[in-house]
């Protein structure tokens, strides 16, 4: 057994889960691989396979893309009646990509029953999860998810109802988890709401997902968003409510809405306390990325741009509304190139191989070389985020090398200066670039080669997902997201619960 001050956790991070439970064994393997292939975008690193048959519990899970890992002999081989199936798309680790950590996790329970669980955020405390495990050998470099699962499998508890909110109740941290158990499928997410998890229901059963787009695949609409700390239970008879959740603002991630999410994926803009109820009232990530590009062209101008171009993909949306708003033409002369090598991959994801990542960007992102293009252009070139400046560096370089004039940068997420231990992969202040010169854009602008660096305002930010409620201002600016339903340390260094599991005392509850 590994020692108590020699444990060093390999992170599961930010991931996409899916669980479908039907009422009766179904094939519904292949509904859901076509589902998972929505959520793609939040784990590319690995993808894992879990399902309740009648012939017993299957599990399996390969490395790299769901094409890679889910071959023609795999989909044949899985295609089984099942209760339940969930699949797990695989984002990041800190340390080796260790077979024990591979989900989802399985393990035996003190009362014989195999328990499945997948999990996307982060259990930030993990010493102290370690100190509520009896007799359990484990292995080097487990992560924070195997750990909850062995917890969870010496729970107490007259059933798994008990079992699992008993042990939910000593965790923190950032989880939506989807778990499996004989029949039964369980769907929570935290006290904080901090990642997202979507109920939907169709025909033959129903589908928990991290985002909508993985209903679109498929062809279903979502029902709602599960409330914060709210555990549901599917079975043949349905849906149970095991615990009620908090239907009020929590802290959902605002990098969610800036970055990860698909363009095409919506959710609640939490402008009200019913608003969890799928809706008109939800709007798309893409609309809202729109929607701060036009609040940036109220904060800053850049004086005679001949035009505007975004980022592929998510820096597009954002800087199209910036080039509406500004009245500044807009090229989309930067393409994405899908047949790269890296061109279906998201590099800022590749955190395992932040050394190359400059080397890889012109590979998957292409940029018109057309001299009449660029040639004496003042160019305004958007993204959603500057995180590490591997990217705006490499691609400023590359535009100046073509002969623009002015190279000017507006971002659609305020600098990122802390890191992130619940559920994004930034480790550590050292690998960010806003860390590195105090979140100032001129010296940011400076070390990534650009003329200027414009960052969206907190204040615009916020708004645009809000749109028609009031802002609120609280006396110390640094918890204005927490004070707005969100969750934005990594551009505060204030988070709803802190690295060992302490509770932000305001706006969290």
């Amino acid at each position: 057994m590994v020692q108590k001050n020699d444990f060093t956790p390999s992170m599961e991070d930010k991931c996409g889960i899916l669980g479908i439970h039907t009422h009766k064994p179904t094939m519904n393997f292949p509904i859901a691989l076509l589902a998972a292939a929505g959520l793609q975008h939040r784990g590319q690193h690995g993808a894992g396979l879990a399902m309740q048959t009648t012939t017993g519990l299957k599990w399996y899970a390969g490395n790299g893309l769901l094409k890679d890992a889910f071959t023609k002999d795999v989909i044949e081989k899985y295609t089984q009646e099942s209760f339940w199936t969930m699949i797990h798309l695989r984002y990041g680790t800190s340390g080796d990509y260790l077979e024990h950590n591979l989900q989802p996790i399985q393990v035996q329970a003190t009362n014989g029953d195999v328990i499945s669980v997948i999990h996307n955020g982060e259990f930030p405390a993990t010493g102290e999860i370690l100190k509520l495990l009896k007799n359990a050998d484990i292995p080097e470099g487990a992560s924070d998810t195997y750990l909850f699962t062995q917890l969870l499998a010496q729970a107490e508890g007259e059933n798994w109802d008990e079992k699992i909110c008993n042990t939910i109740d000593k965790v923190t941290g950032a989880f939506s988890l989807i778990i499996g158990v004989n029949k039964s499928m369980y769907v929570i997410r935290d006290r904080w709401g901090i990642r997202p998890l979507i109920l939907g229901k169709f025909d033959l059963g129903w589908i928990a997902a991290s985002e909508t787009h993985a209903f679109n695949k498929i062809n279903i609409k979502a029902i709602r968003r599960l409330k914060r700390g709210e555990v549901l239970k599917i079975d043949e008879s349905g849906v149970t409510e095991v615990r009620s959740g908090n239907a009020k603002p929590g802290n959902f991630c605002d990098f969610e809405w800036a970055y990860f999410s698909r363009p095409n994926s919506e959710a609640p803009t939490r402008e009200n306390d019913s608003d969890l109820t799928y809706s008109h009232d939800w709007i798309s990530f893409s609309l809202f990325r729109k929607r701060c590009g036009e609040a940036l062209a109220k904060e800053v101008k850049i004086p005679n741009a001949t035009f505007v171009v975004g980022v592929p993909d998510s820096g597009v949306a954002f800087s199209t509304g910036y080039a509406f708003g500004a009245q500044i033409p807009y090229a989309q002369v930067i393409l994405r190139d899908h047949f790269d090598p890296n061109g279906m991959y998201r590099l800022f994801m590749r955190d395992d191989q932040i050394k190359s990542i400059s080397k890889k960007v012109l590979g998957k992102l292409s940029l018109v070389p057309d001299s009449q293009v660029w040639k004496d252009a003042i160019v305004v070139i958007g993204d959603d985020s500057i995180v590490r400046g591997n990217v705006s560096m490499r691609l400023t370089e590359s535009i100046f090398k073509l002969g623009a004039k002015e190279v000017h940068w507006i971002v659609g997420f305020p600098p990122v200066a802390y890191p992130c231990h619940l559920g994004v992969s930034m480790r550590t202040r050292e690998e960010l670039i806003a860390a590195q010169f105090d979140s100032d854009p001129k010296k940011i602008a400076v070390a990534i080669g650009a003329t200027s660096v414009s960052y969206i305002s907190p204040e615009g930010f916020i708004q645009s997902r809000k749109a028609s409620s009031k802002l609120v201002k609280p006396e110390n600016i640094n918890e204005i997201f927490l004070a707005n339903g969100g969750c934005a340390g990594c551009i505060t260094g204030l988070y709803p619960v802190a690295k060992d599991g302490t509770v932000y005392p305001r706006y969290t509850d």
